[in-house]
């Protein structure tokens, strides 16, 4: 019957539906059009932190042309072998001069535009407080901004949202969630932390060891803290075994 047929027709699934997403990609910043010095610097990486390289297997990357000059010969198809090669999936490139923009698209390679500039550093708000080797921040720490205890330990006592960054070349306390990204021992000292009352991190590291939490992560949303042993990075309760 033509009813039951329409009716089927309506009830059918439809092939496909289109709809946005919001993505964290990691940027790759070539510094160099040399295919074969890429490939031994992430092999370099990879022999000194393989808990990072495994981390990031198979994670798609933006290739940043920022540092390549527009004039340079760039071979990019042997710089995308190199990269799917160490198991990293390219998906595109951006701050691309025009001829370089041409190169990605005969590799397929869309050109990411209307990127946001990296966070500039800013100064610590009003309210800091320098004390006995550490700077205390009594206020959240907002989107886009960038904290930095040199020299010291930092200590927030409130929140670290999102899309902000706080830096220490000492430990870092936040007595509140951890939101933001988080960078302790940035001078390379292996023995400083992160302690926080809620892990939701970004992203945490130590002495340039770093890790991406995720919600599925057993103290996600607990109070936690992050520390090294053998150059590995560890992310316990706080206040528990720390060995």
């Amino acid at each position: 019957m033509p009813g039951t047929a329409a009716a089927a027709q309506e009830a059918r699934p439809g092939a496909l539906r289109l709809s946005g997403g919001v993505f964290t990609l990691s940027v790759l910043t070539l510094e160099s059009p040399d295919a074969q010095q890429l490939a031994t610097r992430l092999q370099e990486e990879r022999q000194r932190n393989p808990a990072a390289a495994a981390l990031l297997k198979n994670a798609p990357v933006v290739l940043d042309l920022s540092a390549i000059p527009g004039e340079a010969s760039l071979a990019l198809g042997e710089i995308l072998a190199v990269l799917r090669g160490a198991q990293l999936l390219p998906v595109g490139v951006r701050n691309a001069a025009p001829g370089q923009q041409q190169l990605a698209g005969k590799h397929h390679l869309p050109i990411l535009r209307g990127q946001e500039r990296p966070a500039e550093p800013v100064a610590a708000p009003a309210s800091a407080v320098q004390q006995r080797g550490a700077l205390l921040i009594d206020q959240p720490v907002r989107s886009g901004q960038r904290v930095y205890a040199r020299g010291g330990d930092l200590i927030c006592l409130g929140v670290v949202n999102a899309g902000a960054e706080v830096l220490a070349d000492g430990h870092i306390h936040v007595y509140a969630p951890l939101r933001g990204r988080a960078l302790a021992g940035v001078s390379g000292d292996e023995t400083a932390r992160i302690f926080c009352s809620s892990l939701e991190a970004e992203l945490v590291s130590i002495a340039g060891l770093y890790r991406m939490p995720e919600p599925h992560l057993e103290q996600w949303g607990q109070a936690s803290q992050v520390f090294t042993t053998n150059e590995q990075l560890h992310i316990a309760p706080l206040g528990g075994r720390n060995t």
